[in-house]
């Protein structure tokens, strides 16, 4: 399919409008037979063009904020390294997903990260990724203390997400 700048990048922008989960760089590249840094340039020029597209652990995705039933709540938490999966996994649990991350850094200002995990499997791919690069967690730069957009249906379901991070001991509140 071997396809040049413009209309690869008009290529992307369907593929990505025609997907319902995240599409891998990598296989974008390859559907494309170019370079996944030729990827990574067409995403980079696509954003630059104001297209929303969203770089996540799982892949790319054109963020839509279309839908009028998107309840979104920003929440601080705190924890130890060792028990992200379980703040991801109660969250997840209630019908609420993680957007990103954030954290206060004391030179930088805010340094945000998405996340966008909905279901266990996403979590799960998301933690084998940052052990696989041995990269460190933000919230390790902040001794744990960082903040996450949560987005919903409901906000019941955000409502019953915060109760459960409040039980476990991982939100912080006024």
């Amino acid at each position: 399919m071997r396809k040049k700048g413009e209309e690869r990048r008009q290529w992307i922008l369907e593929t990505l409008q025609q997907q319902q989960l995240a599409v891998k760089g990598a296989d974008l590249a390859e559907q494309a037979q170019v370079s996944r840094q030729v990827i990574v340039n067409d995403i980079n020029l696509l954003k630059v063009a104001g297209h929303p597209i969203i770089a996540t652990s799982q892949g790319y995705i054109l963020f839509s904020e279309t839908s009028e039933n998107v309840v979104r709540e920003r929440v601080v938490c705190h924890h130890l390294p060792e028990n992200t999966m379980d703040e991801l996994n109660t969250i997840i649990d209630c019908g609420v997903s993680v957007e990103d991350v954030t954290v206060e850094h004391p030179v930088y200002g805010e340094i945000s990260a998405r996340v966008m995990v909905s279901n266990r499997n996403e979590i799960n791919d998301f933690m084998e990724k940052l052990q696989q690069s041995n990269a460190t967690l933000l919230l390790q730069m902040t001794d744990g203390t960082h903040l996450h957009w949560l987005t919903s249906d409901s906000q019941d379901k955000i409502d019953a997400a915060k109760e459960a991070l409040r039980r476990k001991g991982y939100l912080i509140e006024n």
